[in-house]
């Protein structure tokens, strides 16, 4: 078991804070010198993977500039030392976080999520504020009224503009929103030694998690997941590798015994997938079935079929994007997953995603984030 692994399970096993800050104050790392740019990340461990995706872009970023991560869990902090090489620091209360922004004078300051602790931040006036959000999606979450609390939002393409402009009131896109394509899928990843072979097409599902209400109840897991897979594995004409989100099941029971009553029917050639990041799975997989969501939006970029589900809930599905568009697959109609894979094989089905994904992805990569980072840093 490697190191994040043993790290990952004893959070899982619910190390106290005070435990955790006790190892963090043993194993402390190097405290850096400068960062004329912070990365705040005030959720606690559970939600690291709204920040993981971010570091490998963010480490290209510390060659050109200092660099730091400002976490306010330190079970978070831990676990993030084992995922990157960017100098971390610990800041719990307020009065750790005046001294860090006292110390360091950052030019910038970049937020990955909309943690209500961004506020305690968002105070300090002089470094320019930048959101930069964990993914690209047609969830309401991306056209949140927090948004004009920032200076600057990083947005991947036109339907994010778009979208703001349709949903906010007195929100000026064209100084308060700067396009800069999705920088994290040009990060290239290996599959797991462990993914098995198979001469069989991939499928891979992956459902989003349930949300912390009804109407952000956007994952399929209890209302499509098995009716689906149970049609995969009875065509025989797939494998299927399943991603469920990191959150998945820990508000709703229904969903974490779909959740495992999925993994139950899974073995080889068949995949429960684990592994820290997403990117890998979109070369590995032929198909793709998952929930409104980044991951249907960032699948885009693949030119590979793509079934969405309609949410059984009353999670909104935002007009003007692409999921007005395509034929999502209701709950009562999940059993007919194979043919819904099907018919978004077609030719017309793949022109209508390469449309979609022109609108949605501007041209940028890693590079592209980076000189933005050092635009705002030199304002």
């Amino acid at each position: 078991m490697s190191s994040l692994q043993v790290a990952l399970a004893r959070s899982r096993d619910a190390m106290s804070a005070r435990t955790a800050l006790r190892e963090w104050q043993r194993a402390q790392a190097h405290v850096p010198e400068e960062a004329a740019v912070l990365v705040y990340f005030g959720s606690g461990a559970q939600y690291l993977y709204q920040i993981r995706d971010w570091l490998p872009p963010l480490e290209v970023l510390a060659d050109k500039l200092p660099v730091a991560l400002v976490v306010r869990d330190p079970r978070a902090a831990l676990l993030l030392r084992h995922l990157t090489t960017i100098p971390i620091v610990l800041a719990r209360w307020l009065a750790d976080l005046d001294a860090v922004m006292t110390r360091y004078q950052p030019r910038a300051v970049l937020y990955v999520n909309q943690n209500v602790s961004n506020f305690d931040l968002l105070a300090y006036a002089a470094p320019q504020h930048v959101f930069l959000s964990h993914g690209e999606s047609d969830k309401v979450y991306m056209v949140s009224n927090q948004a004009k609390a920032y200076d600057l939002t990083f947005v991947a393409g036109q339907a994010a503009v778009d979208r703001y402009a349709a949903a906010l009131h007195d929100f000026d896109t064209a100084t308060k929103l700067r396009i800069i394509g999705r920088p994290q899928l040009h990060i290239p990843q290996e599959p797991p030694a462990d993914l098995p072979p198979t001469n069989l097409p991939t499928v891979l599902y992956a459902p989003t998690t349930e949300g912390s209400g009804e109407v952000m109840e956007y994952g399929s897991l209890a209302s499509h997941g098995v009716a689906m897979v149970s049609a995969l594995l009875a065509s025989g004409a797939y494998r299927v590798i399943f991603r469920p989100h990191p959150q998945a099941g820990r508000r709703l029971a229904a969903h974490a015994d779909a959740k495992a009553t999925i993994e139950r029917m899974l073995s080889a050639p068949h995949y429960v997938d684990t592994t820290p990041r997403f990117g890998w799975q979109q070369e590995a997989a032929d198909a793709l079935v998952c929930d409104i969501s980044a991951v249907a939006v960032d699948w885009l970029t693949t030119s590979k079929p793509l079934v969405v589900t309609r949410p059984a809930s009353r999670a909104p599905v935002l007009e003007g994007g692409m999921l007005a568009d395509l034929p999502l697959l209701a709950a009562d109609r999940a059993g007919d997953v194979v043919t819904a894979l099907v018919a978004a094989s077609s030719a017309d089905e793949m022109a209508r995603l390469q449309r979609w994904a022109d609108y949605y992805f501007a041209p940028g990569d890693v590079a592209t984030f980076v000189d933005a980072v050092c635009d705002v840093v030199g304002r």
